[in-house]
């Protein structure tokens, strides 16, 4: 394994007791939900509200106040918005001594979020447009699964269907087991964890993960979509325009487009959208970069090509 990506990544139960001597930061509904309460446990809003300054300067002030320091561990319950809030508080706070263990609790953050040390904020409407890397330990209990509505379940299957089209493991698994079962989410975070461990800053292989993402977080910002959906909606958008570009053939950009469909609605591209993918973490020197197929390395394109073929 890579030295500075040494991480672990397991499945089991997931028991609050047993972090009795931890701090345990999770948001207001997953407390009030899982009865997770005490003087070490920290509430952060629900969903993409937590993910401000103001809301990491009161979670790093908490950690000044338990005296937190070398060695100490938090343990951070909840859904993306959560181990992005909390794994930027770890890596600012006396410059990253805290351990960090990522308890996911949504399907999106299971196969996805809570592995592979990326953290982020939101500011100025910007999604993602601060944030830095914290490396921590993951543990996957998915009889939190139980608690998630039809809404959550969905945004989930947006990061798997990303990764059917990523890895063939992973769409032989939901050719023939429930999207959401234990073996599919284990190949989505095994897979993910592969790719980190191989390059942990997003040098190269690591690029693939962002496939969906350019259109998918405009399209979040833009309609108010959930995460999963925008980047079901960023597939089909980006893989479009890999077919537009020929990379791509038009039958494997109508197999996955229907594939696509059949899960999500589909909705249109506006102006508005373009517009806040120009400031997307992925773009250089004006152009705007997209994860595309077949090899989903970032491709640079001036933002008239892609109004001209998306628009």
């Amino acid at each position: 394994m890579n030295a500075i990506f040494d991480t672990q990544l397991s499945f089991g139960a997931f028991c609050a007791d047993n972090y009795a001597s931890d701090s345990i930061v999770a948001d207001e509904h997953v407390a009030q939900l899982y009865g997770l309460h005490g003087d070490n446990v920290f509430c952060l809003p629900q969903g993409e509200q937590a993910k401000s300054l103001p809301t990491v300067q009161r979670l790093l002030q908490w950690f000044l106040q338990r005296k937190l320091g070398q060695g100490n561990r938090i343990v951070a319950v909840g859904g993306g918005s959560v181990g992005d809030t909390v794994g930027f508080a770890c890596a600012v706070y006396k410059r990253g001594v805290l351990r960090l263990l990522h308890v996911p609790t949504t399907l999106i953050a299971m196969v996805d979020s809570a592995i592979g040390g990326k953290t982020a904020l939101d500011l100025d409407g910007v999604k993602n447009a601060v944030g830095c890397y914290f490396f921590a330990d993951t543990l996957v209990d998915t009889a939190f699964l139980c608690t998630l509505d039809d809404v959550q379940m969905r945004s989930g299957l947006g990061e798997v269907l990303k990764y059917r089209m990523l890895c063939a493991d992973v769409d032989n698994l939901c050719r023939t087991h429930p999207f959401n079962s234990n073996e599919v989410i284990a190949s989505c975070a095994r897979y993910k964890l592969q790719v980190c461990t191989q390059d942990p800053f997003c040098q190269n292989v690591r690029n693939q993960l962002n496939f969906g993402h350019t259109v998918g977080h405009a399209m979040e910002l833009s309609l108010g979509l959930t995460h999963g959906e925008a980047v079901a909606n960023g597939i089909c958008y980006e893989t479009q325009l890999a077919c537009a570009l020929g990379l791509v053939s038009k039958q494997y950009a109508q197999q996955w487009t229907d594939v696509v469909r059949s899960q999500f609605e589909v909705r249109p591209l506006t102006q508005n959208a373009i517009e806040l993918a120009l400031q997307d973490k992925k773009n250089n020197g004006g152009n705007v970069g997209f994860a595309l197929p077949p090899t989903f390395q970032t491709v640079q394109l001036s933002p008239q090509t892609v109004q001209k073929i998306l628009l």
